[in-house]
């Protein structure tokens, strides 16, 4: 026999390290078959289904309390957004037309050039 004291951590590491070994060894053999890859796109399909049918079944169930459903309060927000947005806009130029001074409105008379008739010089 050996004079070495038992270790624990090192025959736990030891168990972790070969049990990681077989799992790994399993696995690899497991999602390498077609089956597995068909089994996973089936279930993503219905994943997505019972996902979409619950939305409907929600958006159904606000409607019917006359709550707003997700998608419209994100679009309120969106359009409030758009809103601030163009408000701002409003301001900064209120701000550079007071700085400037006002612009005369439409296109500027041309500069009168000629006399009148009848009146000579």
């Amino acid at each position: 026999m050996s004079n070495a004291p038992y270790d624990p951590l090192a025959a736990w590491q030891k168990f972790v390290q070969d049990w990681e070994l077989e799992i790994n060894a399993w696995s690899g053999k497991f999602t390498e078959s077609e089956q597995f890859s068909a089994i996973m796109g089936q279930a993503t399909k219905m994943m997505l289904v019972a996902q979409r049918t619950v939305t409907d079944q929600l958006e159904n169930v606000l409607q019917s309390l006359n709550l707003p459903t997700k998608a419209q309060v994100e679009g309120l927000s969106d359009r409030l957004d758009a809103i601030e947005d163009s408000i701002a806009q409003l301001r900064i130029a209120l701000d550079k037309l007071a700085q400037d001074g006002p612009v005369p409105a439409g296109k500027p008379e041309p500069s009168r050039t000629r006399k009148p008739a009848g009146k000579a010089d």
